[in-house]
Order: structure tokens, then C-alpha cells, then sequence
């Protein structure tokens, strides 16, 4: 049998053009993602399969090419084109996790650039005006703690904060003056994630974080040995892959002199060492004197604020990494054992709002 070479070629390129298309599509219009923990419960369940609007705040252009589902590429030159309409505080919003833009993330916007934030008691503050909290919400009693112990925002939380001070969410063309720096743990994250080389002597910042990075490894594959083998012991051959894997990225990062700026503790006695040492894009920020933001920043918080590891913990996100909004979640994988008994709990069609 004699083979059409001609006819291969002409599918293999139609082949290649469709999977370009999927791609772009993917990449710019609509995306399907699967939410795996309940921060947004209950108006976003465990396992729901979610079509998301990545045109509404503005189409972006892939910023990387590789592998998918893999971390096998390289990132390039991006844009964003015009937005439908801009974030807003009470959007649930669909963005790159800041420590770990692989992992996409799902939140309510409590907070845009420019806005004066406080949690009081569990209160949510935006300028001085109280928020009301969605009805479908499953926030129960919080972690408050006492007015006279108010804790600084980010990085340095190690608790489910609901009593947080007064600060402004960063905005583009706000000024840092870095003579009037209190928490330079949270000015060098800033400036880092605004897209800066930021140096310290032999050290260098990034807000990629190696614990955070490694909380994916291996997740569909345990997920599936899960599946067939003893669940107990699945766990323990996860950790160990996990933890491994975490000591390899922290090892490959110290040989690079890369370090997360909230790895530290700043001592009072450390501000002068800091502002006569950090860099800035190659200049000494003492001598610069101040810098002026880039990008517009947002604050994120999970519906079940009590089970969320959302802005509260980790800090604000850039607008370069907003995504899209969820439209609507069509089926429950959690709940696929029970395709044939309720098939109502797997098909879970729901708006979200």
C-alpha cells in the first residue's frame, strides 16, 4: 500500500493549526479549571469544574511557551489588550498565584489599587466604609484576635488573620519613600513584584517560593495512587517526594544567591543596614531616594475565610497576573462516585456570582 505523502502532510498541518487554535484559545478567551480546596465555599465547592472569562479584564497574551501542564518552557514578551471592564471589590477573579504563577487561583476582590483596607474583629474596613460579606459565605467565628495586638499585614502572618491595621492597596504611580520605611520585608516584596532586580549584597530577591512550588508536585499522580493503594500511605510517599523535591528547588536557589525576601527577620537594628545596602536595579536606594510603582495591585479573600489561604498570608496581586472571572461551574468531581446514584451532585450547574 503506497502512502499519500501529500495527504499526511496537508493533516498533519491541519493537526498543527487546531492545536494552535486550542491554545490561543486557551491561553486568551476561555479556560476550564477545577478548584481543589474550599476557600470559596459555599459559593465555590471542592472539585467544581469551572468555565472562566479570560477576555472581561482584558485579553493577555501568553506569557510563556512550553510544555503544558508541565513546567518544561521558557516565558516571552506579552501584552494585555483593552479590558470589558476593570476589577472590582466583591469580583470573583481568577489570577496566577504570585509565589507560584503556575497555580491559578480563585478569590472575591476586596480590595483595588488605591483602596484603604482594615480588618477589625473580623470587620472588613474599605475607606471607612463596612463591607457586607456574601450571604453564601461560610465564614463562622475567624481567628480574631485583641484590638491592642493588631498584626501587620503580610509576610510575617502565620495565622488566619482577622484584625489586620489600616494600609493601602499599592497603585500605579504611588511613591515609596524609602527614608520612611517601617517594614522593609513587605517594600522588597513589593519591589520585586513589580518587576525589579532587587539585590542585597550576594543575595538577589525573588517572590517565587520553593514551598510553594513544591505543594503541586506529584498532585495527580498521588491523586490517582490514591485511587488503588492504602491512603495513609500514599500520604507518607507524598511528603517525602514533596519534601525532597522542595530541598532540591531551595538548594538550586541558594547556588543562584535567590532568596524570598519574607525568609528573613528585620530587626530595628537592621533598617540602616538595609537602606545603605539594597539595590535597585543596580543603584543603591540611597541614593535614588524614592520609588514610584508600576502596576496596579489587588487584595484577595477566600468566601470561607476560615479555611482560605488567600491576601491575608501572602499579599497583594499585580494586575500583570489577573486572569479572568469564573462564569459559571458545570460539574463536581468530588462528587463523580455518585454519577449513577445522585447525578445531580455531580452535575453541579451553578452561576457564579
Amino acid at each position: 500500500m503506497k502512502l499519500d505523502k501529500k495527504k499526511i502532510f496537508d493533516e498533519l498541518r491541519i493537526l498543527f493549526v487546531l492545536v494552535v487554535v486550542a491554545f490561543t484559545v486557551k491561553a486568551t478567551l476561555v479556560e476550564i479549571y477545577v478548584v481543589p480546596t474550599g476557600s470559596m465555599e459555599n459559593e465555590i465547592l471542592v472539585g467544581d469544574m469551572l468555565i472562566g472569562n479570560k477576555f472581561i479584564y482584558g485579553m493577555r497574551t501568553p506569557t510563556w511557551i512550553g510544555l503544558p501542564y508541565s513546567r518544561l518552557g521558557f516565558n516571552i514578551p506579552w501584552l494585555r489588550l483593552p479590558k470589558y471592564k476593570p476589577v472590582e471589590n466583591g469580583d470573583v477573579t481568577i489570577f496566577e498565584f504570585p509565589r507560584d504563577p503556575f497555580q491559578k487561583y480563585v478569590k472575591r476582590c476586596i480590595g483595588i489599587a488605591g483602596d484603604e483596607i482594615s480588618i477589625s474583629m473580623g470587620n472588613i474596613i474599605i475607606n471607612g466604609h463596612q463591607i457586607k460579606f456574601p450571604e453564601n459565605a461560610k465564614y463562622i467565628k475567624g481567628h480574631v484576635y485583641e484590638p491592642e495586638k493588631e498584626q501587620r499585614l503580610y509576610p510575617a502572618l502565620k495565622g488566619n488573620m482577622d484584625n489586620i491595621d489600616k494600609f493601602t492597596v499599592p497603585y500605579k504611580g504611588m511613591k515609596i519613600d524609602f527614608t520612611d520605611v517601617n517594614d522593609w520585608t513587605s517594600i522588597i516584596t513589593l519591589l520585586t513584584q513589580d518587576g525589579n532586580d532587587v539585590r542585597m549584597g550576594d543575595r538577589k530577591f525573588t517572590v517565587i517560593d520553593p514551598q510553594e512550588v513544591g505543594r503541586t508536585h506529584g498532585f495527580i499522580k498521588y491523586k490517582l495512587m490514591g485511587l488503588f493503594m492504602n491512603s495513609s500511605l500514599v500520604q507518607q510517599k507524598e511528603y517525602k517526594a514533596r519534601s525532597k523535591y522542595v530541598s532540591s528547588l531551595v538548594e538550586s536557589n541558594r547556588s543562584k544567591g535567590l532568596y524570598n525576601p519574607w525568609e528573613f527577620t528585620v530587626r530595628p537594628e537592621d533598617h540602616k543596614v538595609i537602606y545603605d545596602n539594597l539595590v535597585v536595579n543596580g543603584e543603591y536606594i540611597k541614593d535614588i531616594g524614592s520609588y514610584t510603582i508600576i502596576h496596579d495591585y489587588y487584595f484577595f479573600i477566600g468566601d470561607n475565610r476560615d479555611n482560605s489561604y488567600d491576601s491575608r498570608f501572602w499579599g497583594f496581586v499585580p494586575d500583570k497576573q489577573i486572569l479572568g472571572t469564573p462564569l459559571v461551574s458545570i460539574i463536581n468531581l468530588a462528587n463523580i462516585t455518585s454519577i449513577l446514584t445522585d447525578p445531580f451532585k455531580f452535575l453541579r450547574l451553578n452561576i457564579v456570582s
